[in-house]
């Protein structure tokens, strides 16, 4: 089985790595260039955040004064990003992506993302990574709806902290791995679906193709998760917060 899992993987990323950048030309990578951005609230009360990054490493935190502060760190020029937020009466549109994601770079190329956004503030998120490492720390971000889709890469996502109002997360992922922490004191169900390699659920009860923890019959707010992967893991963990 094992075996098995391990030849789908492999022919998933040489077609994944073909399609992808078999007819594209390669791009000259440069020095190393940081840049900063620097987002206030104006008088929305609830925001979308759009996050489109093609290859690299993302991290998101809360605990930030503003709607978002953000480092970018890339070395290729036509990566730097772009960021754009719009106020539309309570509700406004936050939108970070990749300046230009076709291309080979030419040497060790490098882009990361460092994003932090402000922890009272309600928010629907919607994040599309190509490939790479993602890391979305939700312990002091009021996140509501978030919808993720990754191609190839190891995805982090933390749950626990305090929630006022129900979570809904679309997972949409390819080859790689993810690792969950959730709260035990909050209900948590999260289905899954797909052609997942192995799942690994700790502190969590399975109803067929459901995980729910202890609290998910008697919480009046709830961590809904819905996983749509391809060849992969996911780890899944109750832990209480550090």
């Amino acid at each position: 089985m094992y075996k098995k899992y391990m030849i789908c993987m492999l022919i998933y990323m040489l077609i994944t790595a073909f399609l992808f950048f078999g007819s594209l030309a390669c791009v000259r990578v440069s020095e190393l260039e940081v840049d900063s951005e620097r987002v206030d609230l104006e008088e929305a009360e609830q925001v979308k955040l759009n996050v489109k990054i093609g290859s690299g490493e993302l991290d998101i935190r809360g605990g930030g004064d503003r709607l978002m502060e953000a480092i970018f760190s890339y070395n290729v020029r036509r990566w730097k990003p772009i960021v754009t937020y719009e106020e539309f009466g309570s509700r406004g549109e936050l939108t970070v992506k990749q300046g230009r994601t076709k291309g080979i770079p030419f040497g060790d190329a490098e882009n990361k993302w460092e994003i932090y956004l402000g922890k009272d503030i309600p928010l629907d998120m919607e994040i599309d990574f190509g490939a790479g490492e993602g890391r979305l720390d939700c312990r002091e971000i009021d996140v509501r709806r978030l919808k993720i889709d990754m191609g190839v890469g190891d995805l982090f996502l933390d749950f626990r902290g305090e929630r006022r109002e129900d979570v809904t997360v679309s997972l949409d992922g390819g080859v790689g791995s993810g690792k969950i922490y959730l709260p035990h004191d909050i209900g948590v169900r999260v289905h899954i679906d797909g052609g997942i390699g192995s799942v690994d659920a700790v502190g969590l009860q399975k109803r067929r193709d459901v995980y729910v923890n202890e609290a998910y019959e008697r919480s009046e707010v709830v961590i809904d998760i819905d996983i749509d992967a391809g060849i992969g893991s996911i780890d899944l963990v109750v832990k209480d917060s550090d």
